[in-house]
């Protein structure tokens, strides 16, 4: 369980900094390339249960800076877990 709540909070960190990293590097032109990102989106699913309607939609957007910083954080988990026991 330890394992398991590092791994996601090293992913987490790395996805939240990511984001911090290429908006800063978005002024700057030669980091601009950090900021550079694709979206994935699912919109406008209605489910209709005749008493009540649900509408979801979700987005997925991911930068440069975010990609590195996961692989990072991927090969830092083995490391950084080596001490915990489940």
């Amino acid at each position: 369980m330890k394992k398991t709540a590092l791994f996601i909070i090293l992913i987490l960190t790395a996805v939240f900094l990511g984001s911090i990293i290429g908006s800063g590097a978005e002024n700057l032109a030669f980091l601009r390339w950090l900021n550079y990102s694709k979206s994935i989106s699912l919109e406008n699913v209605a489910v209709d249960l005749i008493i009540v309607t649900f509408n979801f939609s979700c987005t997925f957007s991911i930068n440069i800076a975010q990609l590195m910083l996961m692989l990072v954080a991927f090969f830092v988990y083995p490391k950084a877990s080596a001490n915990f026991t489940d």
